[in-house]
């Protein structure tokens, strides 16, 4: 496990999580991959299920975190019915953005975690735009994102 970017949002999104989901989350390789999948389970009631894979090169530096993370994630695209495009992306970065000022109040360290999650949602999904692919080392994408945007989007090594 490498170390998280911010162990406060580590906490503030298991404390999230849990509140969405109270009887867990699972974590598979056979997840949703689509948001019309996404969609049919949680509308069927069903347990959330997230993908497991490429979770250890995240900002979170535990799988779980990531995996609440994905589970939040995915239930803000569901609840907006946002797709899972570029739109959709942004519109589930803003929802879920609200809904750490809701719980958590709007402060430096709040806004903070709107930049992380910017970058984390927004950045890597423009990121799939210009190389088709996500980043490889996603902790280092927002890192470099974080500084210097421009540069982030320009490495596709990462």
């Amino acid at each position: 496990m490498s170390k998280a970017l911010d162990p406060h949002l580590n906490a503030a999104i298991i404390f999230i999580a849990h509140k969405l989901f109270p009887a867990g989350i699972t974590a598979s390789e056979d997840a949703p991959a689509s948001f019309k999948e996404l969609c049919a389970m949680l509308d069927s009631g069903k347990p959330m299920t997230v993908y497991s894979g490429r979770s250890e090169k995240t900002i979170y530096g535990d799988p779980h975190v990531n995996y609440a993370f994905r589970a939040w994630h995915d239930w803000c695209h569901w609840k907006g019915r946002e797709d899972f495009n570029a739109d959709g992306e942004l519109m589930t970065c803003e929802r879920q953005i609200r809904q750490l000022y809701d719980t958590f109040g709007w402060n430096g360290r709040t806004r903070r975690w709107a930049d992380i999650l910017t970058a984390e949602i927004v950045g890597q999904a423009e990121y799939l735009e210009r190389h088709g692919r996500f980043p490889d080392n996603q902790k280092a994408f927002v890192e470099l994102y974080l500084v210097n945007t421009r540069l982030a989007f320009s490495d596709p090594t990462l």
